[in-house]
């Protein structure tokens, strides 16, 4: 393709953490299934790691760890249906360094098609092996490939279709000491493989049929065997390519009761059907959810494509109105964290909510069906209400460990993150912003609201009032994971995080503003949860008077007690490290300990400002009864630039969207590049080879298209004020809006829009009224 902003390529031979990254970023998936982009005859090693998973597929496994019991539930990596083993003249062809002389890969985002291509060196001469990878969105249980084989010499070739059901999970080298076999092959029948997960018994159908130029590869299944197999032999000829297609499908009785009909039918399916399928689907996708950038760096365009391809496949329609899943804070890409799936919702809900509204509200129903495990979860905390797990997977109990690995000195740590409370916070919002923009009274009612009650519930219960006549939030966790209890505490958890208590105050007065909602049914439903006017009463006052620790300065506290804790020299951990990233590993390797410093891996207090805007932070603040300076919002951003080692791949994105705000358009881009980088410059030194960072992906779209875009849309409003910067010429994109499709095109000094339905929104400042499927052009400063 032309225009290499729709393409990822990828040249020569890489290894280690390196390989596995691009494999993460060359997966392909559909919602249901992450298909990694291993080549077809790669096995797990150093250099290369097959990975299939299927959307809510997990395994419970249990190990000894230190005299305790760990138990993970991991996201299971399936059985591997694309592998193949070449044979020469009966000897088996080997592809690794030494063999292959010429490699590459790209994924077309524009048609959802990945390429690859490797020519060896052999003894006998050369052999050119390159294939296609594709998915069908539609029918989402089937996906296929298609190879060409080409010599340029004469011989007999072998070739062997594999389904390898020894598969481990192995993607993740920290995770290896623990059991990673998630389960058994009970048969081989035919075209298909058949497992059970080991501790839910789960039914895993796997099928392939592999085709040649003289038909039908043969089955050649032995018994007792974990690896269905099916062959063809023929003659090779010099310079002339010999094509073969596989097509493949996956069920499973987690979405269907009878798996194994639905991989027979889709067996039966061609490997040309699967691949226009995917054109298809691709194409009619980016009429909408293309972001075109003119601007003096050409990988930006490149990396939003390839941000938006990873989101949109992570999740879609199609297939996610028939699943009961959410997103995982890898998507579908590769096993780190297990996943799992945290508050990175919070970064890919809203994102979908303006762009692919029907996905956001599948999203959604995951947390609904999850509200009694919540509710259990409290209880075992002795908590009221509804308390969502940091870490949820199949059923929505808490997965989060009690220990990890440090990766410095090699030891086993406690983990107090499960005290990351806010994560139903990210839930309320993800609620509420997708209501704010479709408008979907119908959610609510139908088990939306029953998830606020809830889990207001829980925070109304967690608020206790002070002898200082404030409600207090204590054994929290925020955002900023490097502190998880105060100095020499031995217990988890600290008092009045800013973050945690200002999005409360959010969440109780959205609540409050739903009581008044006659649209909903609020007294029936508060009824049915045993809200009564008590709990109302306590959120006015929870809302009104809840405690932040700020300075005569402006600065708001991380959390109580956060002023007193000691400074960093990062200067000098700079220059004996290099990479600071992870300087909470690197303190407790020394024998310190992050609780006792000023360091963030993440400012949460600015998470708040990411997730609301400055003008209502300050103004939920104001209603707290505390009072800001006028340039509150710049003392805070320096005052936590100067902590924050970006730790998190979400990070660096709420001080582009704060610079933004503070008109400062250079330092945001800044930002905003390393940012959407992250995965592509694998910029946390070997992350990306465990999976994508989805979080990071939609944050960075929501700060083109809200932050530079200028684009709110929010409280029934529309208003585009966009702040481009210097380098930036041309920006266009589509949002939806309660119904309503908006092309946007934005230039310095003009923004043009056009709506498929009338509406009145406030472009430059202007209100104006949109007639339908009519263009609307709007000058700065004019009139």
């Amino acid at each position: 393709m032309a225009d290499k902003t729709w393409v990822l390529t990828y040249d020569g031979l890489a290894d280690g953490k390196r390989a596995y990254g691009q494999e993460s970023l060359l997966t392909l998936g559909n919602g249901y299934i992450g298909w990694r982009g291993a080549p077809i005859f790669a096995k797990f090693d150093d250099a290369h790691y097959p990975g299939l998973y299927v959307a809510g597929v997990f395994n419970q496994t249990q190990t000894k760890v230190a005299d305790r019991d760990v138990v993970n539930e991991d996201m299971v990596n399936m059985p591997n249906p694309q592998l193949f083993n070449f044979y020469l003249a009966g000897q088996q062809v080997e592809f690794n360094q030494e063999t292959i002389v010429k490699r590459q890969v790209s994924l077309d985002f524009a048609t959802g098609i990945l390429h690859e291509t490797v020519t060896l060196a052999l003894p006998a001469g050369q052999l050119t092996v390159d294939w296609e990878k594709y998915v069908d969105p539609v029918n989402y249980h089937r996906f296929a490939l298609s190879v060409n084989v080409m010599a340029d010499f004469d011989t007999e070739l072998r070739i062997e279709s594999l389904i390898d059901g020894s598969i481990l999970n192995q993607n993740v080298e920290r995770y290896r000491a623990f059991d990673s076999k998630e389960y058994d092959v009970t048969a081989i029948e035919g075209d298909l493989l058949l497992a059970k997960t080991r501790s839910n018994q789960l039914d895993l159908v796997v099928g392939a049929k592999t085709y040649g130029p003289t038909g039908e590869f043969s089955n050649q299944n032995a018994t007792g065997t974990e690896v269905q197999m099916a062959t063809m032999e023929l003659p090779l000829k010099a310079n002339q390519p010999s094509r073969f297609t596989k097509v493949m499908a996956i069920a499973t009785s987690l979405e269907l009761a009878a798996p194994k009909e639905q991989v027979l039918a889709d067996l039966a399916s061609s490997a040309e059907a699967i691949r226009q399928a995917s054109v298809d689907y691709w194409q009619a996708v980016w009429q909408d959810a293309d972001i075109v950038l003119d601007s003096d760096d050409p990988d930006m365009q490149k990396m939003i494509r390839m941000n938006i391809f990873h989101i949109r496949q992570a999740a879609q329609h199609k297939a996610n109105r028939d699943l009961d899943v959410s997103v995982g804070s890898r998507g579908l890409t590769g096993e780190g964290y297990r996943g799992h799936i945290f508050w990175d919702e919070l970064f890919v809900v809203p994102y979908y909510a303006a762009n692919d509204p029907e996905t956001a509200r599948d999203l959604l129903q995951y947390r609904v069906r999850r509200l009694n495990a919540a509710k259990a979860n409290a209880q075992i905390d002795d908590e009221q209400g509804a308390m969502y797990p940091w870490q949820s997977g199949q059923y929505g109990d808490e997965q989060a460990q009690y220990i990890h690995l440090n990766t410095v000195n090699n030891e086993w740590e406690p983990d107090n993150s499960r005290r990351q409370r806010h994560i139903s916070l990210a839930i309320a919002y993800n609620m509420w912003i997708y209501t704010q923009l479709t408008n979907d009274k119908t959610f609510m009612n139908d088990g939306g609201l029953a998830v606020l009650l809830e889990t207001s519930k829980f925070w109304l219960n967690k608020a206790e009032l002070g002898t200082d006549g404030r409600y207090h939030i204590a054994g929290v966790m925020g955002p900023d994971e490097y502190h998880e209890a105060y100095p020499g505490a031995k217990e988890g958890g600290i008092t009045d995080n800013a973050y945690t208590n200002i999005m409360v105050a959010w969440s109780l007065r959205w609540l409050l503003e739903i009581a008044e909602d006659s649209a909903l049914d609020f007294a029936k439903l508060a009824a049915e949860h045993d809200f009564d006017q008590a709990l109302l009463d306590k959120a006015k006052l929870v809302a009104d008077k809840l405690a932040l620790v700020i300075d005569d300065n402006g600065v708001v506290a991380q959390y109580a007690g956060y002023f007193d804790l000691k400074e960093v020299d990062f200067a000098a951990y700079t220059e004996k490290y290099g990479d600071i990233h992870r300087i909470d590993r690197l303190l407790k390797a020394e024998g310190l300990s992050p609780d006792d410093y000023q360091v963030a891996k993440q400012a949460d207090f600015l998470m708040a400002i990411y997730n609301l805007g400055a003008k209502q932070v300050a103004t939920l603040i104001e209603q707290l009864g505390y009072d800001l300076p006028a340039d509150w919002l710049a003392i805070n951003k320096d005052y936590y630039q100067a902590r924050t080692v970006h730790g998190s791949t979400t990070s660096r994105p709420v001080f582009a969207g704060i610079d933004v705000t503070l008109n400062e358009k250079q330092e945001a881009l800044e930002y905003l590049t390393t940012a959407i980088g992250s995965d592509f410059y694998d910029i946390q030194g070997g992350t990306t080879a465990e999976g994508v960072h989805i979080g990071v992906m939609g944050e960075t779209l929501e700060v083109i298209q809200n932050e530079f875009g200028g684009v709110t849309l929010r409280d029934g409003r529309i208003e585009i004020e966009p702040n481009l910067p210097q380098t930036w010429r041309y920006l266009k994109f589509t949002q939806f809006f309660r119904g309503v499709r908006l092309r946007i095109e934005i230039k310095p000094d003009t923004v043009t829009v056009m709506a498929d339905k009338a509406l009145t929104v406030t472009i430059l400042g202007q209100a104006v009224q949109l007639l339908p499927n009519q263009v609307t052009e709007i000058t700065r400063g004019e009139k």
